[in-house]
């Protein structure tokens, strides 16, 4: 299995450039691979994460099916979502929660842009996009 990985590390200074709020995540793990079980497809998992905890959510994109899986791991008053394909799939739970999943349908092959953002109080802020492949 070839995996692609990418870790982003977000400084406060680009954040409150941006206006967006310095209490958001101080980094970022993304990481996409080919689907063992899917031929062509290209799975992609996104956590936002804070240096004094690990991964604070997770949100996760499976070929095989078109799965996408959404969780919240830290009771911090923040929650998570994605955008898949400009369509906004929000998780309502509370970190206690296993998380959402969504069942999908694309066309086998189709690239599927998938954006993770953490939200608080209904807006949402630093996100990230990745490219999976149904």
């Amino acid at each position: 299995m070839r995996a692609i990985g990418r870790i982003a590390v977000v400084g406060s200074m680009v954040l409150a450039s941006a206006g967006l709020s310095v209490g958001s995540a101080s980094a970022l793990y993304a990481v996409c691979w080919d689907a063992d079980n899917d031929a062509g497809g290209v799975n992609c998992s996104i956590s936002h994460e804070e240096n004094s905890w690990g991964s604070v959510d997770n949100v996760n994109f499976q070929a095989y099916g078109e799965v996408l899986h959404i969780s919240d791991l830290l009771a911090n008053g923040k929650g998570v979502g994605a955008y898949v394909e400009g369509k906004w799939y929000p998780f309502n739970g509370t970190s206690d929660d296993p998380g959402v999943t969504y069942n999908l349908s694309f066309t086998e092959g189709q690239k599927i842009t998938l954006t993770s953002c953490q939200t608080n109080n209904g807006t949402r802020y630093d996100c990230h996009t990745e490219y999976a492949t149904a």
